[in-house]
């Protein structure tokens, strides 16, 4: 792989705003929103008139593993889930920093089987 796309510079440039949560959810969601759109699925909260609506959940799905954000009141939730034809069979509870790095391993796998999908993690770190 060359320079551009590389694990540690992924998994960095997914934790490099981890410090306010409630903005890591939004920044986070936007990211993958952009750069993976097939394989994340962001929820948000916020009545019909609301301007700017929160990221309340980010499903990201790797098949057989669900990766979930869930953010409320400036926390952060996140687990691994497998799933088999369409059912939940395990829900891992994860810290924030293992989850980015797992997701950033399934990211960086993607990224090696589909040029797309490698363009847009490389646009993504270009833009960080």
């Amino acid at each position: 792989m060359g320079d551009a796309l590389s694990f540690d510079v992924l998994a960095a440039s997914l934790r490099q705003d981890t410090r306010d949560l409630a903005v890591f959810s939004e920044v986070l969601a936007k990211k993958l929103e952009q750069a993976v759109p097939n394989w994340v699925r962001v929820e948000r909260q916020g009545g019909l008139f609301q301007k700017n609506p929160v990221v309340r959940r980010v499903v990201i799905t790797f098949e057989p593993w669900q990766y979930v954000l869930e953010s409320q009141r400036g926390r952060v939730n996140v687990t691994r889930v497998k799933m088999v034809r369409g059912v939940a069979i395990k829900t891992e509870p994860m810290d924030l920093h293992p989850w980015i790095n797992a997701v950033s391993e399934e990211l960086m796998r993607i990224a090696s089987q589909e040029s797309a999908a490698r363009e847009s993690l490389e646009r993504f770190l270009l833009d960080s």
